[in-house]
């Protein structure tokens, strides 16, 4: 899903809260926004790809532009970063 198709769910209270995932295997950050019913909606580019952010701030800072939303992070790392 595009940012704008994100935006107008997240307009329309479709959407309840984004989860930041790490991806090991390219080292960034994707976003998936979920929907009361547990569905999940990956942000992606016009073609379909999912977008990887290079940090989790970049990440967070782009669902901020989306809504207020409540803002999961799944990272393999958390243990080691506490």
């Amino acid at each position: 899903m595009v940012l704008s198709e994100c935006r107008q769910m997240m307009a329309e209270h479709t959407l309840v809260e984004a989860r930041i995932v790490h991806d090991f295997l390219s080292a960034g950050w994707s976003i998936n926004f979920r929907d009361s019913e547990g569905n999940d909606y990956p942000i992606t580019d016009t073609y379909g790809i999912p977008c990887s952010y290079d940090s989790l701030k970049q990440a967070e800072d782009v669902v901020h532009q989306v809504g207020d939303c409540p803002i999961m992070i799944d990272s393999l790392f958390r243990f080691a970063e506490r």
